[in-house]
């Protein structure tokens, strides 16, 4: 029995890092859409280029523009490791920061749904 404990243990291990794997990776594919951040309003809409024109320029480093849904809201995340406050890259719809409309950073990162990636790449 005692040769099992260690057997045992990797599988439940295992098993709860597979589901939480798992919950995250759900993407509904109706949420994709009713978004209002888009591959086409990356290059559309002002303050999103804007933002984007930021991060490409050459030696900017790696950036992921990632779709967030927290507390029934989307949110438009610039990803990059270089950003010494990444919630001044966070927006809503409206362009706002997640700094501006006083939403605790760690909670938002710890509650944040990942919907979509619209872009990836290293600049």
């Amino acid at each position: 029995m005692t040769k099992c404990i260690p057997a045992i243990a990797i599988l439940v291990s295992f098993l709860f890092s597979a589901q939480m794997c798992s919950s995250k990776q759900e993407v509904n594919p109706v949420e994709i859409h009713t978004s209002c951040f888009t591959q086409e309003s990356l290059k559309n809409v002002s303050w999103q280029k804007d933002q984007l024109t930021f991060f490409q320029q050459p030696k900017s480093g790696p950036l992921r523009v990632v779709v967030n849904y927290y507390n029934n809201e989307y949110f438009l995340t610039y990803e990059n490791g270089y950003v010494s406050s990444p919630m001044s890259y966070i927006f809503d719809c409206s362009g706002t920061s997640l700094g501006k409309r006083g939403i605790n950073y760690n909670l938002f990162t710890s509650q944040s749904k990942e919907v979509v990636t619209l872009l990836e790449g290293k600049y």
